[in-house]
């Protein structure tokens, strides 16, 4: 799908990473389950930066966010 007019390239990037098609819905879920996980892992909210090569880290930490939250679907 091309990015979303209302999601843009977070609809994208996080209809590439879970490998297929989101709705809006469940692209808002993907990210606020995301930063979910990393509060769990290191205390604080992820600030999402997605860098030019496609990884998403944390701007707050550096740390690379590399857990996938649509794995239990």
């Amino acid at each position: 799908m091309k990015a979303c007019t209302r999601c843009g390239v977070w609809h994208t990037d996080a209809e590439k990473r879970a490998g297929h098609y989101l709705s809006c819905t469940e692209v808002k879920q993907y990210w606020s389950d995301l930063k979910r996980l990393h509060m769990e892992a290191t205390g604080h909210l992820a600030m999402i930066k997605i860098s030019k090569d496609g990884r998403v880290l944390c701007i707050k930490c550096g740390q690379e966010l590399t857990e996938d939250p649509l794995k239990t679907y």
